[in-house]
């Protein structure tokens, strides 16, 4: 299977460009702990309190989200999250993580967005049981996240870099 140029692997490119990209990764880590942390702050991250985020809540004279708000989470949503999973999928193949690997990753990433932006449509006009969905495409993000953010940082810092060893300098 041949995927992007083969001949540029991210273990082989000098120490500037291994900063840019590892900077980018760290900016995604943030991203991705304060989404957690917002999550956290919005819903308890609890199936009890994501179905109330979603369909309103007596107990805190919550209304349900309306369809201009799910609409307006779910547009920016679809305009962000399926731009950073390919850009994080991009990366993970510049590695040389095994093809297997990468297609599971890049399926369980893409899949895992699929399931939070359908989800809160669910959640609210079919039935609070899909709470399940949602975090299961939540899960599916966050575990691909890490794979996609730990293997390019092991191998651009880590793994010896055998053609940069060769040059001589970075």
């Amino acid at each position: 299977m041949r995927n992007f140029n083969t001949r540029f692997r991210l273990r082989d490119t000098d120490r500037h460009i291994r900063l840019v990209y590892t900077w980018f990764l760290l900016l995604m880590l943030a991203g991705f702990v304060f989404s957690f942390f917002w999550a956290h702050s919005m819903t308890d991250l609890t199936p009890k309190g994501i179905a109330a985020h979603y369909r309103g809540s007596d107990a805190n004279f919550g209304e349900p989200m309306s369809f201009g708000q799910l609409a307006e989470v779910t547009h920016f949503h679809l305009f962000t999250m399926p731009v950073v999973f390919l850009i994080m999928v991009h990366v993970l193949y510049l590695t040389m993580a095994s093809p297997t690997v990468k297609v599971l990753i890049a399926w369980a990433s893409f899949l895992g967005v699929t399931l939070d932006v359908a989800s809160p449509w669910l959640i609210t006009y079919v039935s609070p049981l899909f709470v399940v969905t949602l975090l299961t495409g939540d899960l599916l993000m966050v575990m691909s996240f890490l794979v996609m953010f730990v293997i390019p940082l092991y191998e651009m810092w880590f793994l010896n870099h055998p053609l940069m060893m060769r040059g001589g300098t970075e």
